[in-house]
């Protein structure tokens, strides 16, 4: 028996089922189911009561699943002791991270952190923020990187990052020649904006709800901030998007909202598996308070 064969165990009782632990995994049912016959095959004995498709455990397999959980977690401590008394830092980093952190705040900042570590290789996921706490949940990512505060039982999270949501429109719109713009009088535009698993969506609908006392959901939707600033670029009629985001198109006119709208983005991460992850979040945070980020500009 090896470890990826207790991870697959663990992974069945946690998951639920075998097809669920094969996607959490990345690897087939077939090899799911074959793990567990040899972890049977060696136990001498079943370790699900209902075949293999459900959690349910036998007396035998609660027995092992408590085993198993001290095995791994024992192995977890020792990488990371070896790690720390390793004078290179190596291995690779998965960071999932909303549109924003992806294209505007972490290329920077990850290129600097890799110039000073050149053995960790970094890999960045894109996606919203839902989809992003989903991947750190599910241990697709060692961190994430989002534009809210979500409460993640067994996760920290930290301010990383300030932002400012506004109002951008095509530069032949009427408003085009405004800066500011109360949310009291957009009430009446069409809006493009992001979905519904996106922090900055989250964030709209709670301010305009707040100040207003109604409800407005865009028009047009997109997955990804680059689709609203293109979408105005090319006619609609305005968006909401990050200032970060607004600044990239000359063809259209971004409007403060006044007052302004900020919203916080947040590193969120769990135990620190090994010295690299553990490293490049302290680095994160330290730029976060070098640069002040943590300050609303």
């Amino acid at each position: 028996m090896d470890f990826k064969e207790l991870e697959t165990f663990v992974s069945i009782v946690e998951k639920g089922s075998i097809s669920a632990a094969a996607a959490a995994l990345g690897v087939s049912q077939p090899a799911v189911s074959k793990r567990v016959a040899r972890i049977e095959a060696e136990m001498g004995a079943s370790m699900f009561a209902n075949g293999h498709k459900h959690s349910t455990l036998t007396s035998e397999g609660a027995v092992l699943y408590k085993a198993a959980l001290k095995m791994l977690d024992t192995r977890k401590k020792a990488r990371i002791q070896i790690a720390e008394i390793s004078q290179e830092l190596y291995g690779t980093v998965r960071i999932s991270a909303s549109s924003i952190p992806g294209d505007f705040i972490l290329p920077e900042v990850l290129v600097e952190f890799m110039e000073k570590h050149p053995g960790v290789s970094v890999q960045v996921t894109q996606g919203d923020s839902q989809s992003a706490l989903e991947d750190l949940s599910d241990k697709k990512a060692d961190l994430a990187v989002i534009g809210s505060d979500r409460n993640l039982p067994g996760f920290t999270s930290l301010p990383f990052y300030h932002d400012e949501l506004v109002l951008i429109v095509n530069r032949n719109h009427p408003l085009a020649a405004r800066k500011y713009i109360p949310m009291e009088e957009i009430g009446g535009l069409k809006l493009v904006g992001r979905t519904s698993g996106s922090g900055s969506r989250q964030t709209w609908e709670r301010v305009y709800k707040s100040r207003t006392g109604n409800f407005k959901e865009p028009e047009l939707q997109f997955g990804h901030t680059m689709g609203v600033v293109n979408a105005v670029a090319n006619g609609a009629e305005a968006g909401i998007v990050s200032r970060l985001a607004a600044q990239t198109s000359p063809a259209v006119a971004v409007l403060t909202f006044k007052p302004a709208v900020y919203r916080a983005f947040h590193l969120v991460y769990g135990l620190c598996e090994t010295k690299a992850v553990e490293v490049l979040i302290s680095f994160l945070i330290q730029k976060a308070e070098q640069q002040q980020l943590s300050q609303p500009q």
